[in-house]
């Protein structure tokens, strides 16, 4: 009996030890639907993703990565990096984030408020597109921070492109998933070459 609760202490002392690992640079993602790769390589549900991590979607699948006090859902064509800081960069795609987990793009940052926010990013090879869904967001880049509100989405070109190039924004906004789209109104400001449009209709999938 005495042996038997060593060891299983000892097996309990080992399994918290490894938790901060877990918590600090792993992240457990589940396909939805279609096909999910890690690294080019289709994975089951429950895998486990570490910092460097490729993560990517078929045409018609998604995922679900959970990590420690956030969880992301990744749309059709998305592809992302687990980041070694407690972020993913996107590549290309949509993501929706819960918690406090920041996404990095080629020159913004988008960072929550606080672990209750909730909000999507979808970027689509130089327009971005930032919808707050719950709570504050910020967009970072060069200095210079945004605050995205609640219920309220912009719009902004995630490359160092001439000021001209800003005018096909619009055009590559066809391309814009529903889930964006929906509920957007006119823009009302531009600010530092960031779009603010007031989100008039909710209408984006639930966690």
């Amino acid at each position: 009996m005495k042996f038997s609760r060593s060891f299983v202490a000892t097996a309990l002392v080992a399994a918290t030890a490894c938790l901060p690992l877990l918590g600090a640079d792993g992240a457990m993602l589940s396909p939805m639907a279609g096909t999910v790769t890690v690294n080019g390589q289709a994975i089951a549900a429950g895998s486990l993703v570490t910092a460097g991590d490729l993560v990517a979607t078929s045409a018609d699948g998604s995922a679900r990565m959970v990590v420690a006090g956030a969880s992301v859902l990744a749309g059709a064509k998305t592809d992302f990096r687990v980041n070694n800081n407690n972020q993913i960069a996107l590549n290309y795609g949509t993501v929706k984030v819960s918690g406090n987990l920041p996404v990095s793009l080629k020159a913004h940052s988008v960072v929550p408020q606080s672990s209750a926010s909730r909000y999507q990013v979808t970027s689509l090879n130089g327009p971005v597109y930032v919808t707050a869904l719950a709570g504050n967001v910020d967009v970072k880049s060069a200095g210079k921070t945004i605050t995205v509100h609640a219920g309220e989405a912009v719009s902004f070109q995630d490359t160092a492109a001439p000021a001209a190039a800003s005018a096909s924004a619009g055009a590559a906004s066809a391309g814009l998933p529903v889930a964006v789209a929906i509920g957007v109104a006119a823009a009302a400001a531009v600010v530092t070459g960031i779009v603010v449009h007031q989100v008039t209709k909710t209408n984006s999938p639930s966690n």
